[in-house]
C-alpha cells in the first residue's frame, strides 16, 4: 500500500475535530488505532481473519470483507442484512443472523418437514466442532436453550443444603435472580449480594475486596455475571474464579454476553460452571446457548480424542473405530477436584455410570447426558453451529479486537462530548499506563441525563423517576426519528460522596445502553452520536 494512500484513508476515515483538550486528542488515538486494527498502516498486512484485497483495503478470508475504498464499512457487514436504514445497537437483547445461516436454516427446516424425523442424536459433531472456539473440551459443552436454562439446569444439579451461602452482586440479570431466589425458598440457602461500583469508583482489587468481605464457613459457591449487562463492566473473571477454587467453593458465570463478542477460554478462566448465550453477540437463532461443567483438573495443555458418534457412550472406546477427532485443549487453571454434579433432566439418567449419583469422571462424555433431554431442534442447533464456524473461520481474537475497538471509539466520542463521568466504568480504565490493556466489551453504558452528566451523582426519588422517563423518551425517538435501535436500564449507581455505597431503592439512575457489534462502523458510531446530540441533554 502506497504512503500516500495510507494518508488519504486516514483523512478520509478520520475526520476529526481539531481541538486541543485531552479528550479530542483520544478520539483521534481512537480512529488510528480503529484504522491500524485493519492493516492501514502496513502493506501487505496479515491478521488472523483478515488480508488485502486488490484494491489495497483490508477484506475478511471468505466471504465477508470491506466494500469501496473510503465507505468506512465493517469488513463484516455483508454477511448480515438489516432492513432499510435501520441502526440495530441492542445486541445485548438479542443479535441478528448472518443471512447465508438463515437461508441454511429455512433450507433445513424444509428438507425436515419433507421427511419428518425425530431428532435425539446428531449433536456430538456440534459440540466437537465448537467446543475448541470457547477453549473446553466437547465432554464439557452441552448445547442448552439459553442462558437462563443453562444457570437453572448447573444450580439446581449442585446439591446445597440449608444454611449454605451464595455470594453474587447486585446487577445480576433475572435469569441469575429468579434461580437463586429459587434455592432460598426451596432449599433455604442464603444469598448475598455484593455492591458493584460504577464510574471511577470501580476496581478490579475491588471487586475481589468486596467479595472476600462476604465469605464466611459456609460459602458454598459464587456467581457472577460478566460482562455486567446493566454497566458492560468485564468483572475479573479469572481472578474471581481462582480465589473462589482457593476457599474450596464454586463459581458460577453467567456469561450471557461473553459468547460471540470475547475470545474466551474457558480452562484458562477457571471457572466451574458458565452459562452463556446463543442469540446474542454469537448470533445464533433464538433459544439457543451454551452450558459448561468443568470436568478435569489437568493444568497441561493436551489432546483429547473424541467420537463423532451419538451412540459413544454406550459402548467402549475400543468398539468407536476410525470415527473419531483429535481435539486439542488447554490445560486447567483451576486444579480443584471435580464437584458433586446431578443432571436435572437427561432421558438416561441410571442407564449409564456417568454422573450417576452425581460423580464425576473426566473420562465420561457428560455432555453427551445432558444434551439427551429428547427431540430437539436440527435446525437451530444447526445454524448456532454454523454461526460458530464463521466465528473462528474469522478468528475470535480479531472479532474481539474489532467489537472493543469500535467500542473504543465510541466511547471516545462520548467522553468528547458529555465527559469521562458520564460512563459507566472509568474513563482511565480504557486508556491505562498499558494501551494495549483495555476494558474489552462491546457494551457502552452512559448517562447523560444525570446531574452535571455524573452516572455517579446523587438523585432524589423525583429525580430518578423524572430520568427514567427522559431515558425512555430518548430510547423511542432514537428508534422512530433515526431508525437507531439501543436500549436502557435502571442502575443502582455508586454515590459520587460514598463510593464505598450504592443508590438506595428507589433512586435508581437510567443510562443509555449501545452495543457495538462486528456488523458496525465508525460511521454508525457517527451517526449515533449526532443522533444523540439531537435526542439528550448536552452540554453547553
Amino acid at each position: 500500500m502506497k504512503k500516500q494512500t495510507i494518508e488519504k484513508g486516514i483523512d478520509d476515515v478520520a475526520r476529526v475535530k481539531e481541538v486541543l483538550d485531552e479528550a479530542a486528542g483520544r478520539v483521534s488515538k481512537a480512529r488510528r488505532d480503529f484504522l491500524k486494527l485493519f492493516g492501514y498502516g502496513t502493506a501487505g498486512l496479515m491478521m488472523g481473519g483478515l488480508s488485502v484485497g486488490p484494491d489495497g483495503m483490508p477484506e475478511l478470508v471468505g466471504s465477508a470483507h470491506a466494500g469501496k475504498k473510503g465507505n468506512g464499512k465493517s469488513p463484516y457487514a455483508k454477511e448480515f442484512q438489516f432492513d432499510g436504514n435501520l441502526l440495530y445497537m441492542n445486541i445485548g437483547t438479542t443479535g441478528a443472523s448472518p443471512t447465508r445461516v438463515v437461508q441454511d436454516y429455512y433450507q433445513d427446516y424444509k428438507d425436515i418437514a419433507r421427511n419428518p424425523t425425530a431428532y435425539f442424536f446428531g449433536q456430538q459433531v456440534m459440540r466437537n466442532t465448537i467446543a475448541p472456539g470457547f477453549g473446553c473440551d466437547p465432554y464439557e459443552l452441552v448445547m442448552s436453550f439459553n442462558t437462563t436454562d443453562g444457570l437453572w439446569r448447573i444450580l439446581m444439579g449442585i446439591p446445597f443444603q440449608p444454611g449454605d451461602e451464595i455470594i453474587s452482586t447486585n446487577m445480576e440479570e433475572d435469569a441469575g435472580i429468579s434461580v437463586l431466589n429459587m434455592l432460598r425458598d426451596r432449599f433455604g440457602v442464603v444469598v448475598k449480594k455484593v455492591n458493584l461500583p460504577t464510574n471511577d469508583a470501580y476496581r478490579d482489587q475491588e471487586i475481589l475486596d468486596r467479595f472476600d468481605a462476604e465469605l464466611t464457613a459456609n460459602t458454598k459457591a459464587i456467581l457472577f455475571s460478566s460482562p455486567v449487562y446493566l454497566t458492560g463492566a468485564r468483572l475479573p473473571e479469572k481472578e474471581l474464579c481462582l480465589w473462589a477454587a482457593g476457599k474450596g467453593i464454586l463459581s458460577i458465570v453467567d456469561g450471557a454476553h461473553g459468547p460471540g463478542m470475547l475470545a474466551l477460554n474457558l480452562h484458562d478462566m477457571g471457572c466451574d460452571f458458565y452459562s452463556g448465550a446463543g442469540h446474542k453477540w454469537q448470533c445464533g437463532p433464538g433459544q439457543t446457548g451454551f452450558m459448561y461443567i468443568r470436568n478435569n483438573n489437568d493444568p497441561k495443555d493436551h489432546t483429547v480424542e473424541r467420537p463423532t458418534s451419538d451412540f459413544a457412550p454406550f459402548i467402549p472406546p475400543a468398539y468407536w473405530g476410525e470415527d473419531t477427532v483429535d481435539i486439542w485443549v488447554p490445560g486447567y487453571s483451576n486444579t480443584n477436584p471435580l464437584p458433586t454434579y446431578y443432571p436435572t433432566n437427561t432421558l438416561i439418567y441410571g442407564s449409564l455410570p456417568i454422573l450417576k449419583n452425581g460423580e464425576r469422571n473426566p473420562e465420561h462424555n457428560i455432555a453427551a447426558v445432558l444434551q439427551l433431554v429428547g427431540n430437539g431442534s436440527r435446525p437451530s442447533q444447526n445454524a448456532l453451529t454454523e454461526t460458530c464456524m464463521m466465528w473462528d473461520d474469522w478468528g475470535r481474537e480479531d472479532i474481539e479486537d474489532y467489537i472493543v475497538s469500535l467500542a473504543q471509539y465510541l466511547r471516545a466520542r462520548i467522553v468528547d462530548i458529555w465527559g469521562p463521568k458520564s460512563l459507566s466504568m472509568p474513563w482511565d480504565a480504557m486508556y491505562p499506563d498499558d494501551p494495549d490493556t483495555v476494558a474489552r466489551v462491546g457494551l457502552t453504558s452512559f448517562n447523560p441525563f444525570s446531574p452535571g452528566f455524573d452516572y455517579n451523582a446523587e438523585l432524589t426519588t423525583e429525580e430518578s423517576t423524572e430520568q427514567k422517563s427522559a431515558s425512555g423518551a430518548a430510547v423511542t425517538r432514537l428508534k422512530e426519528e433515526f431508525g437507531i435501535v439501543v436500549r436502557n436500564n435502571s442502575v443502582p449507581h455508586t454515590l459520587r460522596d460514598e463510593p464505598s455505597e450504592n443508590a438506595a431503592p428507589g433512586t435508581f439512575s437510567s443510562p443509555l445502553r449501545i452495543s457495538t457489534h462486528l456488523f458496525h462502523s465508525f460511521k454508525d458510531v457517527d451517526r449515533v452520536i449526532e443522533a444523540l446530540q439531537e435526542v439528550v441533554p448536552t452540554p453547553t
